[in-house]
């Protein structure tokens, strides 16, 4: 009997947050791999948790479609792990009992739960069992496992590699201008447009005059952001209307902007920090780089695995 250490047992601890309910449904064989069955209900209560994490589709013609669409692809997935899965019992592994010990202590710790009856309940509640949980955690470890086996140590990144994926993606690598703004806000309808424009223009003489923007914003800004003296915090480009992304990017950092006319509101803006757009050097970000290389053919190399596996298995799709 072969043992092994889990390469990323922490990943497993998202099992908890899935659904475990199974619908009440009659019991029927979905698909057969290689003699072992996938039945119905465990086919809908994957989907289930599926669409429990998904937002509401609009009409019921939708929510038709993307149940039909789900249930197709969740198969696949479901032949796919149960093919690995049987290629670990050919090869005789098994999940040392204290590894699923450790991971349920985890569990409990960050969920503040202090007894094993506790957990239970907990599990019980989204329609679970303590049984169902163990063999989820166990057959998670054990794909991990075979993908190490099979795919992760055939996939090597190399330096030309790294430099070419540096090069083609250096927009991710790219940290943006920002910068950290104030804000006066005088808002004004179709009567008194005039008399607010006086208001903004005297509060930004006030302003150029030595008055302290921040508190000038306390006494007179109609904003949310009067009680934090206007500051707004940082932005991108991009993420204000053009018209203030224009005056904030053209300023220095202590610069008051000019009144600034925008729909029904006068703005007048002051840039307190401004950091210029980054790219970040290879020696960097090498690591991240090397990471999304070899990801993307970790990726392939085990899709071609799965075809691998299919082409051999019997395999006998009944929905």
């Amino acid at each position: 009997m072969k043992r092994f250490v889990p390469v990323a047992a922490a990943a497993a601890t998202a099992i908890l947050a899935a659904s475990l309910a199974t619908a009440e449904t009659v019991e029927r064989i979905v698909a057969k791999v290689n003699g072992d069955i996938i039945t119905l209900t465990e086919l809908e209560g994957e989907v289930q948790g599926m669409l429990e994490r998904m937002s509401p589709a609009e009409t019921p013609e939708e929510q038709e479609q993307r149940v039909a669409e789900l249930r197709k692809s969740v198969l696949d997935s479901m032949i796919d792990n149960k093919l690995v899965l049987q290629v670990a019992e050919e090869r005789g592994l098994r999940v040392p009992a204290r590894f699923f010990e450790d991971w349920k202590k985890n569990v409990m710790e960050q969920m503040n739960i202090t007894t094993d009856d506790e957990l239970q309940r907990q599990v019980e509640l989204q329609g679970g069992t303590m049984e169902q949980l163990r063999k989820q955690f166990e057959e998670g470890l054990l794909v991990q496992e075979i993908r190490r086996m099979e795919v992760d140590s055939k996939v090597s990144v190399s330096e030309p590699e790294i430099e070419q994926r540096y090069r083609e993606n250096i927009q991710d690598y790219t940290e943006p201008a920002r910068v950290r703004l104030r804000e006066i806000v005088v808002r004004f309808d179709e009567t008194n447009e005039v008399e607010k424009g006086e208001k903004i223009r005297r509060l930004l003489q006030d302003i150029r005059q030595g008055a302290d923007f921040a508190e000038v914003a306390r006494m007179h800004s109609e904003s949310g952001s009067r009680e934090a003296g206007g500051d707004l915090g940082f932005f991108e480009q991009g993420e204000l209307t053009e018209a203030l992304s224009d005056a904030a990017f053209a300023l220095a950092p202590g610069e008051v902007s000019d009144v600034i006319r925008l729909d029904k509101a006068f703005y007048i803006i002051r840039v307190e920090e401004k950091i210029e757009a980054r790219t970040k050097p290879l020696e960097e970000v090498r690591k991240e780089v090397a990471d999304a290389v070899f990801d993307e053919k970790m990726s392939g190399q085990m899709e071609k695995y799965l075809r691998t596996l299919r082409e051999r298995a019997k395999i006998d799709i009944k929905l």
